[in-house]
């Protein structure tokens, strides 16, 4: 799906799902997405085309977790970053290359295109007292479940959050052409299954998909996250996904990380206007454990998620095992 492609969610009732961040408007074309199909890490500031939906997206809560960083980076004009083209860090580059060996050794599951991928997420956002932007403090993590399509988004999904109601999860079909099995924005499994293992090629077209957007190296670390966070890929493509992260300049390494729910770890991390966004891994198996937001300046946490099961099952509503 290229930057044109007019998809997007019809959920509107997600919308009680948008974090409170401290009185900042979110970017039109972000605060779209997150009302529409659950998960967007609401890092894009610019609008989309007049009279078009976004196309930006993210797939799952893990994404929600950065809302009140994107205010921020929102209020914010956003200029072109100096062209760097020398990749991560040494040390990230590393890390990644032992990641990426860890994801490659994990079995690629049968999956069948009536069945949907599940992935249970606790989410920690900002909790502000009255809405004014003050006395800000991470809230408790709250539990996410969501079911999606492993082939299909035009199959209606599935959220629940928090032990609550269940809530349809539907892509308008004015933005689809069924089967749709999604792309960059919008992944399915099947989706994921067809990008590229080079990590040059896949990196290129991920930075061709977000043109136009944030400078290339944020957009690029973002989605990947996206991809890697929210959503289920074959081993050997969570493996190109690494490597290509390595190449992107400005990635660097955390030696200590806490997810939404305690867990240390050791995180590789982008930095963009005053926030730095992590991706947290065990330190023993080098396994994803979910991803934080970090204001440079205080060292408060914005955001943080924990990613406890990706799986598939037959139906939307049913739990692994």
């Amino acid at each position: 799906m290229n930057a044109d492609d007019p998809r997007r969610s019809d959920v509107t009732e997600l919308a009680r799902l948008l974090p409170a961040p401290p009185e900042r408007k979110l970017p039109s074309g972000r605060e779209h997405t997150l009302k529409e199909h659950l998960m967007s890490e609401l890092h894009l500031a610019a609008s989309p085309p007049a009279g078009r939906p976004a196309t930006r997206r993210r797939c799952t809560p893990a994404i929600i977790i950065a809302a009140a960083g994107a205010a921020l980076a929102a209020a914010i004009v956003l200029t072109a970053l100096p062209a760097n083209t020398s990749g991560a860090s040494p040390a990230a580059a590393r890390l990644l290359a032992k990641i990426a060996a860890a994801a490659a050794r994990q079995p690629s599951p049968h999956v069948r295109n009536s069945q949907f991928s599940y992935v249970k997420v606790w989410v920690s956002n900002l909790v502000c007292d009255g809405g004014s932007g003050n006395n800000c403090v991470l809230g408790k993590p709250q539990k996410s479940q969501i079911w999606q399509s492993a082939s299909n988004l035009c199959i209606t999904g599935l959220l629940r959050e928090n032990g609550g109601r269940d809530i349809p999860l539907k892509f308008s079909s004015n933005y689809l052409h069924c089967p749709d099995r999604g792309g960059v924005h919008d992944p399915t499994y099947r989706f994921l299954q067809s990008l590229p293992t080079d990590p040059h090629a896949l990196l290129s077209l991920i930075e061709r998909e977000m043109q136009g957007q944030l400078p290339r190296p944020e957009e690029a670390f973002t989605t990947i996250g996206d991809l890697l966070g929210a959503a289920i890929a074959p081993p050997r493509v969570s493996a190109a996904l690494y490597r290509a992260a390595a190449l992107i300049p400005g990635v660097t390494v955390v030696p200590d990380a806490t997810d939404a729910i305690g867990r240390h770890g050791v995180a590789v991390a982008y930095t963009f206007r005053g926030i730095r966004t992590e991706w947290i891994f065990s330190k023993l198996t080098y396994r994803y454990l979910g991803n934080r937001d970090v204001y440079i300046a205080t060292g408060a946490s914005a955001g943080a998620s924990a990613v406890l099961l990706h799986a598939f099952v037959d139906h939307a509503g049913q739990l692994p095992g």
